[in-house]
């Protein structure tokens, strides 16, 4: 018995019942309403099936197969595995709900150009007696079928087959070809470009500094080497990794504080894939660890930016005191939003083009277990990229279908901007004034919550328990009016750091400390019997919402204060250590590109994500994908971030130094870089 005959008698008696099941419906089905060649290649491969299953049925039976017969077997084995691919039901963890039926995209993937080219999808299944169904609580089953298949062509296929109880209410496919608009074609260019141009100046300025001794490209009086030298990678580059001494009044800890929260923002991202996951029941036990509260809750790490650009903000206006007459001139508060709205919507906007022209090529078994859903946010930013231009994304509508998603934070950060002048003016007129108007912010804020628990009881009290109103994405999760209060802390820590040190007895000083790390703790902490499922009322879950992000501002803000002032101890000599600085200048664009390099970093594996632990999400994800986002940041901020910075910068110099009536010094706390 040739090897041949035995390798098909293995494979097919495996896998018979299934694959005679599949092919007898396939074979029996009426197919309608399909493209010609999605028609006419899975006539191809049922004729192929059919054909082998005659001549191995033959074989079988007279134990031996004619020269003729192999080569039947061999030029339509391509037939049995592609079906071979396809998910098998039922598989093992069935018991543990499993949602995802995997097959084989590599034995899908290495028969593809045989006969026809192949694409792996997921069938999103439902009882024929559902209307609609979200893909994510369907019952998704892989299929191995001709390319020229649309996602309409495989439900409708399916559709066809009798007698079956479920439809197919999606198809989502590994594969699928991307349109080459303008869109693409004028980005393209662009950024071709531009990194042409950061090439020609890199090689400027080298050999500027190592032939001609020259050390700074800044020192030339020529406007157009400025301009280009403002591209150069090579000084850019020394800016984002340079790590020196810095002068005295700067607050160091706050380099430590930014990346600790980036890396917590990608650890709590990195979660929510895993709520596609192939089974429901591994899920559930996320809420039995206490310690898994410390990912849960990676919210607060927002919390922690936003404290940060209201500390960074206030401390740079009263650390500089502008007079009187500056602060009444109005090319100070002109200056004020330009350079703000400068330094931050260049680096977002391009990356935005960048995501909505290229992000669809990332393709893969694990993004079609996943539904495409990148593919809806691309349409979104097609379509409102506007929002993102005017920071106003996080007023979108209802269904949460944004221009790149995560960049709501960015929009909240600059509304609360625009609003922080009226405290720290207030604060600059008269310490009380300033501190009681943040204390009415803060409580109106409260307030305002309490009243939107209270009308609309069913909201839950973090992101973890799924809101199906919709109604905590809507009125609580990204609107400034909610989320301010840590930023009006930081305006107030800001002021309290611009004093002269302050000293404090060492008993007061470690009080400080174990109140601050109890506040802290009681906020990642609180809500874990809520999240095992204590039925909480609107008024507990109200002041959860309210004073875990509250008291969460109010701990970091000791650190950075007892930090600033010399009480930290060891603590102080860990976060305020120069190897922080290049990871605070990226933290901005480290949060920018952390996105897309998460999804491109989970879409490296060929099967649906499986959860383990939360411990295996942060080892596994969390920590690669932090790294890269740090990498390919540096690049980001290389290219665009530090070189719109030096345009910036150049702008400012020439429209300050043509101002007759206020110098630079006069205006230098306002150009003052910050950004989260």
């Amino acid at each position: 018995m040739n090897r041949l005959f035995i390798f098909c008698l293995i494979l097919c008696g495996t896998s018979l019942q299934f694959e005679n099941e599949w092919q007898n419906a396939l074979s029996n089905a009426k197919f309608q309403n399909l493209s010609i060649q999605c028609m006419i290649d899975t006539a191809t491969w049922l004729k192929s099936l059919e054909l082998i299953a005659t001549v191995s049925t033959e074989c079988i039976l007279t134990r031996k197969c004619t020269p003729m017969q192999e080569m039947i077997l061999l030029q339509n084995l391509y037939a049995i595995q592609q079906l071979d691919a396809f998910g098998k039901f039922p598989t093992a963890g069935i018991l543990e709900a499993k949602l995802i039926i995997d097959g084989s995209p590599q034995e899908c993937e290495r028969i593809s150009g045989v006969k026809y080219e192949t694409n792996y999808c997921y069938l999103a299944l439902a009882p024929r007696a559902t209307e609609a169904i979200s893909p994510y609580l369907a019952l998704r089953s892989a299929v191995c079928m001709p390319k020229s298949c649309s996602p309409q062509d495989l439900m409708n296929i399916y559709n066809s087959i009798d007698p079956i109880l479920f439809d197919a209410k999606y198809a989502f496919c590994a594969k699928y070809d991307v349109v080459k608009d303008s869109a693409f074609w004028g980005f393209s260019i662009f950024l071709m470009v531009i990194v042409a141009i950061s090439i020609l100046a890199t090689i400027a300025d080298f050999l500027r500094e190592s032939v001609f001794g020259l050390r700074s490209s800044e020192s030339s009086t020529n406007i157009v080497l400025k301009i280009l030298f403002a591209f150069s990678f090579w000084t850019n580059a020394e800016i984002v990794l340079s790590v020196k001494q810095q002068k005295e009044g700067h607050i160091k800890s706050l380099d430590c504080i930014r990346f600790m929260s980036m890396s917590w923002v990608v650890a709590g991202h990195s979660t929510l894939y895993f709520v596609s996951s192939e089974a429901v029941l591994p899920l559930l036990s996320i809420h039995k660890s206490l310690w898994n509260h410390i990912i849960t809750n990676a919210l607060l790490s927002v919390d922690s930016f936003l404290l940060l650009s209201g500390i960074v903000v206030s401390y740079m206006f009263f650390k500089k005191r502008p007079t009187s007459k500056t602060m009444r001139s109005p090319l100070t508060w002109i200056m004020y939003y330009v350079h703000r709205y400068l330094r931050l919507t260049p680096s977002i906007m391009i990356f935005i083009g960048f995501f909505t022209v290229y992000f669809a090529y990332i393709q893969g078994p694990q993004a079609a277990s996943m539904g495409n859903t990148h593919l809806t946010q691309i349409s979104g930013c097609k379509s409102d990229w506007w929002q993102n231009l005017l920071y106003i994304n996080n007023f979108a509508a209802a269904d949460g279908q944004t221009c790149y998603g995560i960049s709501w934070y960015l929009a909240l950060d600059f509304q609360l901007f625009l609003v922080a002048p009226i405290f720290i003016i207030a604060l600059y007129i008269s310490f009380k004034i300033g501190a009681a108007l943040i204390a009415i912010g803060c409580i109106v804020s409260i307030a305002i919550t309490y009243i939107l628990y209270s009308q609309y009881k069913n909201m839950s009290a973090d992101i973890v328990i799924t809101d199906a109103s919709g109604k905590f994405g809507t009125y609580l999760y990204d609107k400034p009016w909610i989320r301010g209060t840590p930023y009006l802390v930081g305006i107030l820590t800001g002021y309290i750091l611009s004093m002269r040190p302050i000293r404090l007895n060492w008993f007061l000083r470690i009080i400080g400390w174990m109140i601050a790390i109890a506040i802290g703790l009681a906020c990642i902490f609180s809500n874990y019997q809520y999240d095992k499922g204590a039925d909480w009322g609107w008024f507990a879950k109200a002041s959860f919402y309210n004073f875990s992000r509250f008291g969460w501002s109010i701990a970091v803000s000791w650190v950075i204060i007892a930090n600033h002032f010399g009480w930290g101890g060891p603590i102080n000599n860990f976060m305020s250590h120069p190897i922080w600085q290049p990871f605070g200048r990226l933290s901005y664009c480290a949060y920018i590109v952390h996105w897309v390099v998460l999804f491109y970093y989970v879409n490296l594996g060929e099967r649906p994500l499986q959860y383990y632990s939360l411990w295996q999400v942060y080892c596994y994800y969390a920590i690669p994908a932090t790294f890269l986002s740090y990498v390919a940041a540096f690049f980001w901020s290389c290219l665009f971030e530090q070189s719109v910075a030096k345009l910036e910068k150049l702008l400012f110099s020439k429209l300050l130094l043509n101002n007759e009536k206020q110098s630079p010094k006069q205006n230098s706390w306002d150009i003052e870089d910050t950004k989260m």
